[in-house]
């Protein structure tokens, strides 16, 4: 009809392995390229469900066909959404094992519900689009964020996981979010502004200075569905948010701006969210995620992941060097001065050839704690690391600390009054 749907259209001719499902009155294709163990019979079920469960939300399918074109490699993922089309990256051979066919499944949920948010319902800069130029806005964390966060509700109502998966895989993401030092540096809509100049043009500090928009978006999907729940007393979510969105961008024939995606949460919730604007989208608080999860009746604490083990901050690589690849914020490495690029030559006197003798490569998870002479050290030890710096030796002496990370562990309580129960069942869906 235009330029824009013709661009928007991914074209594709070979030999692909077809086959067909209907779903919320729709024709949905799947074009499979480069083989792969996956069951014909059970993704059309399976797929179907995500499509009747995204199309409950928004109560309309706008598309009349859609089509999803598959790329199975050796190792695959990641997906790109279109107006009716979806072109998804998958690995061949993990559709029979649990993870991966759940894997394939999340991809699936993520990149259909972006014909509704992004494609349809999306931040006013991200349509018409300027070819010429970059298309800045500071709301992607709706839109990349929710969406990934709207991933584990498809999957839950469509069964494929349970209330335990879906609030494990809730917390991971929350767990993200507050291990990364970015977090508190930078702020949701600050990391989709920047996503032009930072988000897709890492470097060895991004952790230390930037969040991910996709991840922090997805924890502000989180708190601001059980905010809603809550303050409705299980009435509405964030699900009766996005179908008023979409139908008053129907109306409008526009994007919205932040302001009206902040008036229409506060109209369906019936109550104020300029605090929690402040706090968890234009700022860095720390998460109350314990609040919130109490709302469904969820206990949820944080615990040290790793309790009295010694701590650096230092990651390594390896190749001709052992080398340090980054360095977290606060860390000992971080204060104490260790940095990016030094080479490793020894630890207490005892040579990086026999430290990494018994290191199995190759390790992308590397750390300089690993090595066994830090290993084998107490919290509040200290070890002398000797670097080559731009060719000159140097000695640095690291007091090692406990590592601040933290792990999230939350339970359904058993007790939960008649309140945590209405908003558990209105922000799962089941």
């Amino acid at each position: 009809s235009d330029f824009d749907v013709l661009f928007d259209s991914p074209i594709e001719v070979g030999n692909q392995e077809i086959f067909e499902f209907n779903a919320a009155g729709v024709k949905h294709i799947v074009a499979m390229y480069g083989g792969g163990n996956y069951d014909k019979e059970r993704l059309k079920v399976d797929m179907a469900k995500i499509v009747e469960q995204g199309t409950a939300i928004f109560g309309d399918n706008p598309n009349k066909h859609y089509t999803f074109i598959v790329h199975n490699y050796h190792n695959g993922g990641g997906g790109l959404e279109h107006l009716n089309s979806t072109v998804l990256g998958a690995t061949r051979n993990a559709y029979g094992t649990e993870k991966g066919y759940k894997g394939f499944l999340a991809l699936v949920a993520h990149e259909y519900f972006h014909l509704w948010n992004v494609k349809r319902l999306r931040p006013v800069a991200l349509g018409p689009f300027d070819y010429d130029n970059e298309n800045y806005t500071t709301n992607l964390w709706t839109a990349e964020g929710f969406t990934s966060y709207y991933e584990n509700k498809l999957l839950i109502r469509a069964g494929a996981t349970n209330q335990i998966t879906f609030l494990n895989d809730i917390i991971g993401g929350l767990g993200t979010v507050i291990n990364t030092p970015g977090s508190r540096v930078q702020s949701a809509s600050s990391s989709s502004f920047d996503a032009w100049i930072i988000g897709y043009r890492p470097n060895e500090n991004s952790k230390n200075s930037a969040i991910s928009y996709y991840s922090k978006g997805e924890v502000v999907g989180l708190l601001m569905d059980l905010e809603i729940a809550n303050a409705t007393k299980g009435a509405k979510s964030l699900d009766d948010v996005m179908k008023a969105m979409y139908e008053e961008g129907k109306v409008k024939k526009r994007g919205y701006t932040d302001a009206e995606f902040k008036a229409m949460v506060e109209k369906i919730s019936g109550i104020n969210f300029t605090k929690f604007w402040a706090k968890y989208i234009d700022g860095t608080d720390e998460i109350d995620f314990a609040k919130y999860f109490a709302y469904a009746g969820i206990d949820a604490v944080g615990e040290i992941a790793s309790p009295n083990k010694p701590y650096t901050g230092a990651s390594l690589k390896v190749d001709r060097m052992v080398t340090v690849s980054g360095v977290s914020r606060n860390s000992p490495a971080w204060v104490q001065g260790l940095n990016v690029n030094d080479d490793i030559l020894a630890i207490d006197g005892s040579s990086i050839a026999d430290e990494m003798r018994n290191i199995k490569l190759p390790n992308p998870g590397l750390t300089l704690e690993a090595l066994p002479t830090i290993a084998k050290k107490q919290v509040g030890d200290v070890v002398e690391v000797t670097v080559r710096r731009d060719g000159l030796e140097k000695k640095i002496s690291l007091t090692l600390k406990e590592s601040p990370n933290i792990r999230i562990k939350a339970s359904y309580k058993a007790d939960a009054n008649a309140q945590q129960l209405a908003v558990r069942k209105r922000w799962m869906g089941v």
